[in-house]
């Protein structure tokens, strides 16, 4: 298992780590009654030698508006794999060539997720240092470097309440409240965090690319 120091881990570095990934597991979540597919990637960048994230500020008009996640979204009929479909929503979202995204590894099955959803997740190198995100989907777009993930203060785990629905009225699924007893959060910015499954995806990653040593 790789044990980076991610502070000084180049993106190669983070690359060849990704090739010992182990096999996916199947993290269940709710039951459902008309699970669909979807598939979300982890993009990573070269960031002046260093390993950047690219994370993506949803739009205030769609649902759960304003928060910071990985690009993603449903599997299309066109689509012909779960990985096409990963690479085809980051490229649309961060406006960038379907070329300029390569998957470098496979992490956990999720789902089905509050609204029905069974989200297959990938790391992807994104080889491009300027974006132009699609307005309708993405407010911003920001490029946090890997280790900042790790450092003393910026990741804690416990109780978040969001001030608007889990739900849309036609979403269907589970019927939650807003309030979760404990959720895994990253810091990136000022009071700005990449929290719930979102986290839970990053985590995975980051605790294989220490061998185990990042946790909460």
């Amino acid at each position: 298992m790789p044990n980076l120091d991610l502070s000084r881990a180049t993106l190669a570095d983070v690359v060849d780590a990704c090739a010992s990934l182990p096999e996916p597991v199947w993290v269940p979540i709710f039951d459902h009654p008309n699970p669909r597919r979807a598939a979300t990637l982890i993009p990573i960048a070269d960031l002046d030698g260093r390993v950047g994230v690219v994370v993506t500020k949803r739009a205030d008009q769609l649902q759960h508006g304003g928060d910071w996640v990985f690009p993603g979204g449903r599997v299309d009929v066109d689509d012909p794999s779960t990985i096409a479909a990963a690479c085809r929503e980051t490229a649309e979202e961060l406006g960038v060539a379907l070329d300029a995204v390569r998957v470098v590894g496979r992490l956990a099955v999720r789902g089905p997720i509050v609204t029905g959803y069974v989200v297959e997740s990938f790391v992807g190198v994104v080889a491009v240092d300027s974006f132009a995100p699609d307005a309708g989907e993405v407010a911003a777009v920001r490029v946090v470097p890997l280790g900042d993930f790790v450092a003393a203060g910026s990741h804690h785990r416990g109780p978040m309440r969001i001030d608007r629905p889990v739900l849309s009225p036609s979403a269907g699924g589970p019927d939650l409240t807003t309030e979760f007893d404990s959720l895994r959060h990253y810091r990136i910015g000022d009071d700005e965090y990449l929290w719930g499954m979102q986290a839970d995806i990053l985590h995975e990653l980051l605790a294989h690319l220490t061998g185990g040593g990042h946790d909460f």
